[in-house]
């Protein structure tokens, strides 16, 4: 199950009675006991295991009425704030009145963290946050953050995101205080292989950059809804209506154990019959696959930059860990940063991929080759046994299962590309 999935509405009482002992207090048990709760929270996540345990061991519970001022403009940072339940806006008045008046406040969400720069380099609050509704906080106190050394973990952190930034072609133009900003407003995140890392991306606001590892870029097409499929079960419909069905396979005749069926083999194969164009046995009417694979240093997010908006491709994609180190930064942060060097580069980045119905057509090219080929084996071997199903592999016939999609998509997608490299 994935910790995005875990449903916490509020904080359970016995670990809010946790968060109110002094650091020193809280056994180990205890200590895990909060840091499996603080584990649904997405940007706890983002810090290193070591750090997660830290600050398990030194957070805080509070909560706070609609329209409490939790952090006021042009106040020393003390605290920072990991949000649990609730919602919160950020103002630049003093006051936070202004958040209940706007149409468009930016808004502060479950999961969500704040406060952790000004803390961290010792600054003045740039803005006021304030709760629009009923709110939860884990809350860090600055004498409990440098007690416990955080701050020694950080800048270790730190110091792998500007090294990780600074390595990176892409932005090779930008200077010091760039980069810093870079890392400074970035996470390490480590997943899983087989965990997902974004599930839709239409809901990321996030650039995500590859630091170690891979991962896989899926796409779920519903193949009903595609015109390739459509026209193919039309066909079928009315081959079936006028009673002149195609048949399975190409092949014709049978093998003897005559020295001439020897000879036949071999016409068989330099003149192989071509793929049926009937309906593919046990035909899904969905398919995952695999669009694309990120490696180390790649990127996810810039890839359409340069499109204008009506152009880019709005269409679901999930990313799913092959074992990855990602680092994400705020689309609207690199969009201040980038200069015109880093648009040049861009250009190179610029890619699209393949359609719902590109995919489609090649899935079902694919299909009709592996019936045929099943066909032609069971024409060349009459009297071979079937394996026994078992009532799983049964209750899954007919569909397309994750695992087999993902041994396949490769192959579909592959084919797809020397299509269009033939073209």
């Amino acid at each position: 199950m994935d910790l995005e999935d875990l449903c916490w509405d509020r904080i359970p009482v016995l670990l809010v009675e946790i968060m109110r002992k002094c650091p020193e207090e809280r056994s180990e048990s205890e200590v895990l006991l909060v840091h499996n709760m603080l584990s649904s929270v997405s940007m706890f996540r983002r810090y290193s295991g070591t750090l997660q345990l830290l600050l398990a061991r030194v957070v805080r519970y509070q909560r706070l009425e609609r329209r409490r001022v939790v952090i006021k403009k042009g106040h020393w940072g003390h605290s920072f704030y990991f949000v649990f339940s609730g919602l919160l806006a950020v103002t630049k008045d003093n006051d936070g009145s202004s958040a209940f008046v706007d149409k468009e406040p930016i808004l502060i969400k479950k999961g969500m963290s704040f406060g952790d720069v000004a803390l961290i380099k010792t600054l003045r609050r740039n803005a006021t946050v304030v709760c629009m509704e009923e709110t939860e906080l884990m809350v860090v106190d600055k004498e409990d953050f440098f007690a416990n050394k955080m701050d020694v973990e950080l800048k270790r952190e730190f110091d792998y995101r500007f090294s990780f930034f600074r390595s990176l072609q892409l932005v090779s133009s930008w200077s010091y205080s760039l980069i810093e900003q870079m890392a400074d407003h970035s996470k390490a995140e480590q997943f899983r292989y087989g965990h997902v890392v974004v599930k839709d991306t239409n809901d990321m606001g996030n650039i995500i950059f590859i630091g170690k590892g891979q991962c896989d870029v899926l796409r779920v097409v519903d193949l009903t809804s595609c015109s390739t499929y459509q026209r193919l079960l039309k066909q079928y419909a009315d081959s079936v209506s006028r009673g002149t069905c195609l048949p399975t396979h190409g092949f014709k005749g049978e093998l003897t154990n005559q020295p001439g069926s020897v000879i036949k083999h071999k016409v068989l194969l330099n003149n192989p019959p071509r793929p049926p164009r009937g309906l593919p046995a046990d035909l899904p009417t969905s398919a995952c696959f695999l669009i694309d694979t990120l490696h180390q240093s790649g990127t996810f997010g810039l890839n359409q930059y340069l499109m204008p908006s009506k152009q880019r491709d709005c269409r679901r994609f999930t990313l799913v860990s092959q074992s990855v180190e990602i680092l994400r930064v705020e689309k609207t942060r690199f969009d201040k940063l980038v200069d015109n060097t880093t648009m040049k580069k861009l250009e190179a980045l610029q890619k699209t991929y393949p359609s719902d119905d590109e995919l489609c057509t090649v899935f079902l090219e694919h299909s009709r080759w592996k019936d045929y080929k099943h066909s032609v084996v069971q024409d060349l071997f009459p009297d071979r046994v079937a394996p026994i199903r078992s009532p799983k592999t049964q209750k899954q016939q007919g569909h397309c299962g994750p695992s087999q999609a993902l041994q396949q998509t490769r192959h579909v997608v592959n084919r797809l590309k020397q299509t269009k490299q033939r073209v």
